[in-house]
């Protein structure tokens, strides 16, 4: 298929993304979950088995290490990650380690992974797995028990991810690809990622910037004690202070401008260009942080002589057609 065909399917119909490169770390031990609370900015004291949620790795400034979706099952949590997470994040939790009764394996070699995204999603999974994504929550397992280790949880959108065994995560994709899901490629999924306003490691997400600044309040909980940058997160929010957002813009110029592009309002410099594609329903478009005086929709920037007009995010939903 081409990039159009691919962006179609996947709009109008139901996509399949490989995500073999993302970073699949399992966690367990009688500690584990504890130390996930103290470790990232969500809460995991009430995590269920068969339940999962989204956390951020922070360091004590509150800068941003790698933004991780975890599964509890029944014998371990299962965290997905950024690809280029794989070295530095054991290593960082490494430092905090003690006595903690836990262990940790990366299981990314020895599994495969793939998201089924789309507005036809939900009638593909029905067909294939007898399973109504419509009456689960976002990050939770269709299979609390994790059998014969496969694990399939709802995204957002709805979608869903699976991943475990190789053998099992192929044989799963050829039947729902049998079923009319259509396989897309990493360009393809870049310009659904943007329209999403979906935060990328090295782009959005780095230790130039916040949760907050990133748009990841949903994964952040303001009750629950202490962990590392939590001062720092909680005094943004009580005063105030996040003094930049992430937002989307409307370019003008068809030659999409560079990472890091500087963003002006007037004379003043307000924010930096991360990511920009070319999308097929919107035209050329950017994620870029904004400084909060100038990151109102509707705003016009000047991006090097190009007028980029913010917009809300996202700018075109998951169940988009």
């Amino acid at each position: 298929m081409t990039h159009y065909d691919e962006y179609h399917a996947a709009r109008t119909g139901a996509a399949l993304r490989n995500a073999q490169a993302s970073f699949r770390l399992y966690m367990c031990g009688a500690d584990h979950l504890d130390f996930l609370h103290r470790m990232t900015s969500n809460s995991f004291h009430k995590l269920q088995i068969g339940r999962g949620l989204e956390a951020v790795f922070i360091e004590h400034r509150a800068r941003i290490l790698d933004l991780a979706t975890c599964y509890r099952g029944p014998d371990a949590t299962a965290l997905i990650l950024s690809p280029d997470s794989r070295t530095a994040i054991p290593t960082w939790l490494d430092r905090f380690i003690f006595a903690e009764a836990l262990e940790w394996a990366d299981r990314t070699d020895e599994t495969a992974m793939f998201d089924l995204s789309g507005p036809r999603a939900p009638s593909l999974v029905i067909r294939t797995l007898d399973a109504d994504l419509a009456k689960l929550q976002d990050h939770q397992l269709l299979d609390p028990q994790v059998a014969d280790g496969l694990w399939l949880a709802r995204t957002p959108g709805p979608g869903l991810r699976v991943f475990g065994p190789p053998a099992a995560v192929q044989a799963l994709w050829q039947r729902l690809a049998a079923a009319g899901a259509r396989p897309i490629g990493a360009a393809t999924w870049e310009v659904l990622r943007v329209e999403q306003g979906l935060p990328r490691l090295g782009r959005e997400l780095t230790p130039e910037y916040n949760p907050w600044e990133a748009g990841l309040g949903r994964a952040i909980h303001l009750d629950k004690g202490c962990y590392i940058g939590q001062e720092v997160i909680a005094r943004l929010d009580t005063y105030d202070k996040v003094k930049q957002h992430l937002v989307g813009l409307r370019l003008a110029a068809a030659e999409l401008p560079p990472t890091g592009q500087p963003l002006r309002n007037g004379a003043r410099q307000v924010g930096r260009i991360t990511s920009a594609v070319h999308s097929p329903s919107l035209g050329p478009i950017a994620l870029a942080y904004v400084r909060r005086s100038a990151c109102a929709a509707g705003t016009v920037l000047d991006a090097d002589g190009a007028q980029a007009t913010v917009a809300s995010l996202p700018f075109l939903s998951h169940e988009s057609g």
